[in-house]
């Protein structure tokens, strides 16, 4: 057995630090990595225009779309409005969570149809701040959405009528096992964890899958799966509170 890599990227928007893109996007390239981008579809949180904006951001979308990358829809406008933590627990402020079903429904069908607009939506969610509630969920089902990026584990899992793939790491681990989901947040990283996270990737490029291809990834015995999804959340809510 060995673990499959999913490499996810968030708060994808015209005025993202594309400087520091720019060298997971030529890796990308060079080596066929179909990257899993979550694009923030009418972004309105000022934290996350920290470079000019980019004139051909929808062309560059759609460019990487043809290449095999894959759009999740990173929330509507990524402004937090709330801070309820979600069915997951993590995040402490959510754009969605604690909201009625009507509104929610309105926001992410508001997003899904500028991504649609653009030629880009496909059928998959990424929750800002990891924060979703059974509102969300519903609505995401009613709007056709299909699957998450997001939750405890290591295999593939189903929730609320979605196909969910665990996040759990910031960079790959590689237990052995299942597929792990590393989550980048390109403005915030500094130019020598640019170096390491490129040089890691290209290092694990013959273990890197796309999303479709994770949410294939199944236990080579079924009660695995569960298992060790418990154990994560256990592990990682006793981690983050004694970390304060």
């Amino acid at each position: 057995m060995t673990t499959r890599f999913v490499i996810r990227f968030d708060d994808v928007t015209p005025g993202m630090a594309w400087s520091k893109f720019a060298p997971f996007d030529a890796l990308a390239q060079e080596l066929n990595i179909p990257y899993l981008i979550g694009l923030v579809p009418d972004c309105r949180d000022p934290a996350l225009s920290v470079e000019p904006h980019r004139a051909d951001f929808w062309n560059f979308v759609r460019e990487r779309v043809a290449r095999g990358w894959t759009v999740a829809q990173h929330g509507h406008t990524h402004h937090y409005v709330t801070a309820e933590r979600g069915l997951l627990g993590i995040g402490k402020k959510s754009e969605f969570a604690g909201l009625p079903f009507a509104e929610q429904k309105e926001m992410l069908a508001t997003g899904k149809d500028i991504l649609v607009r653009e030629g880009v939506w496909q059928p998959v969610f990424m929750a800002p701040s990891h924060s979703f509630d059974e509102n969300t969920l519903k609505a995401l089902d009613d709007l056709g959405f299909e699957s998450l990026t997001d939750g405890y584990g290591f295999y593939p899992y189903k929730i609320r009528g979605l196909l969910a793939v665990p996040q759990l790491f910031s960079k790959p681990i590689g237990f052995g096992f299942g597929v792990e989901t590393v989550c980048l947040h390109v403005n915030t990283l500094s130019v020598a964890q640019i170096d390491r996270q490129v040089s890691t990737l290209r290092a694990r490029r013959g273990s890197i899958i796309s999303f479709p291809e994770a949410l294939k990834v199944v236990a080579p015995v079924p009660l695995i799966a569960p298992i060790v999804r418990v154990a994560s959340e256990v592990a990682l809510k006793t981690f983050r509170s004694l970390r304060g």
